[in-house]
């Protein structure tokens, strides 16, 4: 993620727009990315980017979305989206973790990581993306930004390794 996808993320935070809306908007950006190549496409004539914006997006967010396409920016919507998720989520003190597993945690289990994350990171809320990775062959990792907490089985193998190689 660049700073420029950085700063449009915080301006569009900034206008405050209803985050349902921006949600709205991102979801269509990812389910038709054809549209975002359009936005994108300098050899489109810029009154007809603007229509299709004004046609297919939230009215609360044409204004932000014309600017990026004029600017040159269209193809990086998605990348400013995932941007804006973050920074709302730092804005409201949220915390968001990746949790990648082979087996998917229970219910209880899920609640015992957020509680673990609220308590380590003082956050108000946390969530949890759940990501399915059969190459951890058992246990867990949980990706809290750069920090990660490894309790995977691969993760010990490798560890088992290097403690074996360093011998």
């Amino acid at each position: 993620m660049t700073q420029t996808e950085l700063n449009y993320a915080k301006v569009l935070y900034e206008l405050s727009i209803p985050e349902e809306e921006v949600k709205q908007s991102m979801a269509i950006c990812r389910e038709v990315p054809q549209l975002v190549g359009v936005l994108a496409d300098p050899t489109v004539a810029k009154e007809h980017k603007h229509v299709l914006i004004d046609r297919i997006f939230p009215e609360r967010m044409h204004s932000f979305l014309k600017k990026a396409s004029d600017m040159g920016r269209a193809e990086n919507l998605p990348e400013i989206f995932e941007a804006w998720e973050s920074y709302a989520r730092e804005q409201k003190n949220q915390l968001q973790a990746v949790l990648l597993y082979v087996t998917p945690p229970t219910e209880e289990q899920q609640e015992g990581f957020v509680r673990f994350l609220k308590t380590k990171y003082g956050c108000s809320d946390a969530g949890l993306k759940l990501v399915q990775d059969r190459s951890l062959l058992g246990g867990f990792i949980l990706r809290v930004g750069s920090t990660e907490y490894d309790y995977s089985l691969r993760g010990r193998l490798n560890g088992l390794r290097r403690q074996m190689i360093r011998r």
